[in-house]
């Protein structure tokens, strides 16, 4: 029991010690803080005024509480004292609800685009070397809401166009999004589905929204206009447009139409008092439609566009294409086959010079030269004489004579070494062994 009590009193007297060291401290909740904006978002637009306020909890006597814009960094308000104030448009309130809990109200009128950030409330708690730590932080983002001003929206290619059909057309429309509240429509003249594969891309950076659609124009297109129309919910009533077209497509072909129009088309003057149309003689010549019309009332040139349109698509497609790739074909026909007739003819002049080259150039005797007498009853061919010189070698024609056997066997030739021109006949021998020739002058 005794050693019990020495226990007890060891440990108060310790315990007293501590405490008067310093060395005991009182544990507190951590300071907190909650930043929000109290202006509803449907009103926090251009030109209006967003109140916001941040309560800060736990704290002790030395803590400050600080609001700051984050992008870039600003300090505004420190404590009790306003560092910032934006054109005088920037307005603080401190209250205390109890020692530990402070309420900041930040208010800011006529708000401007410039306005939109994020606004950080901070709990601070001095370091006596100098400096602060940042015990406690909350954030709201401020997003300040507006019209798109003019030029928006821009079309582009705004106004009337004029291109070839096949042409490929990039068109788009942007707008400022206002922070993606601002909506964008775009309906064309004629409603199809060929026209609703319109590409959205926003970009949060720059804060712009642009639709675009590539268009490969064709004969369907002629006519057809886009409108672009930008509206918010947040700003009821307000809205702008701009166009893109109407679209006219060069060399298409328009066929004239055989039966009458349910619509009303003025084709010349019209009679005030019975709508009955009278087109004076020029228009006549000149127009494209051919029918009986009984009028009730004037349309506008747009519905003579989209009629005439839905007209021509009932037809029969042109054969123009066909005609011109009929004359192609003729002509490079007719090309192909003159270049194998000059090939031909190259060919057999070719041919003809190379025959005429290999052909012997021998002089050939006159036909009416007669036969020469010679000293003797036989009568012999006399060798001719030439006219050119390149030949050198002379051809001897001879007579033939009865061979003394009385055989009708007959032989030409000069004896072997002799220059004598001058031969007669002889008898061919019977043998191989007799002499085939004898020269007559020997």
């Amino acid at each position: 029991m005794d050693g019990r009590i020495s226990m007890y009193v060891l440990l108060v007297c310790v315990w007293c010690s501590l405490d008067a060291g310093g060395f005991l401290m009182v544990v507190t909740a951590q300071p907190t803080a909650y930043a929000e904006i109290l202006t509803p978002e449907a009103d926090r637009k251009e030109g209006g005024q967003v109140d916001m306020r941040c309560t800060a909890t736990n704290l002790e006597s030395d803590h400050i509480v600080e609001w700051a814009t984050e992008d870039p960094y600003q300090s505004l308000r420190w404590g009790d004292v306003t560092v910032y104030n934006r054109n005088g448009r920037f307005f603080f309130g401190t209250s205390s609800v109890n020692t530990q809990t402070v309420v900041q109200d930040f208010t800011i009128t006529n708000v401007q685009r410039a306005d939109t950030n994020e606004f950080v409330c901070t709990v601070n708690d001095p370091i006596p070397t100098g400096g602060n730590d940042i015990v406690a932080t909350s954030s709201v983002t401020l997003s300040v809401l507006y019209f798109p001003s003019a030029p928006f929206p821009m079309c582009s290619p705004a106004g009337p166009i004029t291109v070839d059909a096949g042409t490929e057309l990039d068109m788009r429309c942007s707008s400022e999004s206002s922070h993606g509240t601002v909506t964008m429509t775009i309906n064309p003249t004629i409603q199809t589905s060929r026209y609703n594969n319109w590409a959205s891309v926003i970009n949060d950076d720059s804060d712009t929204v642009v639709r675009t659609l590539d268009l490969t124009v064709d004969d369907a297109d002629n006519g057809v206009a886009f409108e672009c129309l930008i509206s918010s919910m947040f700003f009821s009533g307000m809205q702008r447009t701009c166009h893109i077209g109407p679209i006219r497509v060069r060399n298409t072909v328009t066929i004239p139409m055989t039966e009458p129009l349910t619509s009303s088309i003025t084709l010349g003057s019209t009679e005030p008092s019975t709508g009955n149309p009278t087109p004076s003689t020029e228009n006549e010549s000149n127009s494209m439609y051919s029918a009986t019309y009984t009028l009730t009332k004037p349309i506008t040139p747009e519905q003579i566009t989209t009629e005439s349109r839905l007209r021509s698509s009932d037809q029969a497609p042109s054969s123009t294409p066909w005609i011109v790739a009929f004359v192609i074909l003729a002509a490079t026909s007719f090309v192909i086959i003159i270049i194998l007739i000059l090939r031909d003819a190259r060919k057999n002049r070719l041919i003809k010079s190379l025959r005429t080259e290999k052909e012997p150039r021998i002089t050939k005797p006159d036909p009416y030269m007669g036969l020469q007498p010679t000293e003797d009853r036989n009568r012999v061919y006399t060798e001719p004489t030439t006219t050119e010189e390149t030949i050198p070698a002379q051809h001897t024609y001879y007579q033939p004579v009865e061979v003394e056997n009385g055989s009708p066997e007959y032989d030409y030739a000069r004896p072997e070494g002799s220059t004598n021109t001058s031969y007669e006949a002889v008898r061919v021998p019977h043998s191989t062994a007799e002499e085939q020739y004898q020269n007559i002058n020997n």
